[in-house]
């Protein structure tokens, strides 16, 4: 039986980067893993509040989270819980420390981290005062590992699927928060890049559309989201949203940036398959508007039904299960005998 211990697994952004482990941890056991709250342990797993800090500029945060894990003594994993791929941050202190894996929720290819971006978010584009780029070593790379979950495990109401709406009265539901209060990462500006996409979707929308737009109280908004026949999902910090899963939920057609450059696991995102994609800059919108709507009967029950059964497969506790047990199981200084 391996034991894990999970550092801190309550502390502000490590709550949510654990969550869907401590939601299979009974079941872990039935695959030689007991997540543990003891000091005998095989394997501590480390979140990023104890290791990235993004109030502080980004070399004294680099500096707190190699202090902080050098108090560790023995194996240890990082966990960087963020909502994006970007590495910042977290890259730097695994790379200079002794972690055996850093663990992300998504992932770009390793020639993607070659260049520059703000904030090491390809979607931020570049010219920000912190802009990032990471040529990662073959042997590092083969240490940065998916995590094996995302949003979609953090809430278990995503698999109570509304009946598909076949009467949809309204085109386009287009509510969510697009100005962003004033926000720094390592004390650089971060939320104007957020705000300068997000308004630029609505500004992007033609007028011909019915579209959705002022905040509402959440039950209205469900409302809304489910009698209309598309969602916008635009990016935010990151690229997986909530929202994603709220139209799967409700049974309504995403409109989304393209995800084809984001590696995660499980994956729920097959361009016109799942969701229709469109560009970064929206350039595309009321193109892909037109397409839905001119095919929308066909496409409801097509994209709805497809997004919830490739949910339903890939997104169960045994798989994320497996997956953990496939990661220990590769690890050499862990013998067969320990996970048979």
């Amino acid at each position: 039986m391996i034991k894990v211990k999970i550092l801190n697994s309550t502390k502000g952004r490590n709550e949510p980067t654990f969550r869907p482990l401590l939601f299979v941890k009974d079941m872990l056991r039935d695959y030689s893993i007991d997540i543990t709250e003891s000091d005998d342990f095989d394997f501590l797993f480390v979140g990023m509040e104890d290791f990235i800090d993004k109030k502080k500029p980004l070399k004294e945060s680099i500096e707190w989270g190699l202090e902080n894990l050098s108090k560790i003594t023995g194996d240890y994993f990082l966990f960087d819980g963020s909502d994006s791929t970007s590495l910042m941050g977290a890259y730097e202190v695994f790379e200079q420390s002794n972690a055996t894996y850093l663990f992300k929720n998504q992932l770009l290819s390793r020639e993607e981290y070659k260049i520059p971006t703000s904030f090491n978010k390809w979607f931020f584009g570049n010219g920000s005062d912190l802009d990032l780029s990471y040529d990662i070593p073959k042997d590092k790379w083969n240490r940065i590992k998916l995590s094996g979950y995302n949003l979609g495990y953090l809430l278990p109401q995503y698999r109570d699927f509304k009946p598909i709406n076949n009467n949809k009265n309204i085109d386009i539901c287009a509510i969510y928060q697009a100005n962003h209060n004033y926000n720094e990462d390592h004390k650089v500006r971060n939320d104007l890049y957020y705000t300068r996409h997000r308004e630029g979707a609505w500004n992007k929308l033609d007028s011909k559309f019915d579209a959705r737009k002022d905040k509402l109280p959440y039950q209205e908004y469900i409302q809304t989201l489910y009698n209309s026949k598309i969602a916008i999902s635009p990016f935010g910090m990151g690229e997986l949203c909530f929202r994603d899963f709220e139209c799967m939920q409700f049974g309504t057609i995403i409109i989304k940036p393209s995800m084809k450059k984001v590696n995660t696991t499980p994956n729920i995102y097959l361009d016109n398959e799942t969701y229709i994609s469109v560009n970064y800059d929206w350039s595309d919108l009321n193109e892909k508007i037109d397409f839905i709507l001119s095919d929308f009967n066909h496409l409801n029950e097509k994209i709805n039904s497809n997004i919830r059964d490739r949910f339903i497969r890939n997104y169960s506790n045994e798989n994320l299960c497996l997956w953990l047990y496939h990661i220990f199981n590769n690890i050499k200084e862990v013998t067969s005998d320990d996970i048979s």
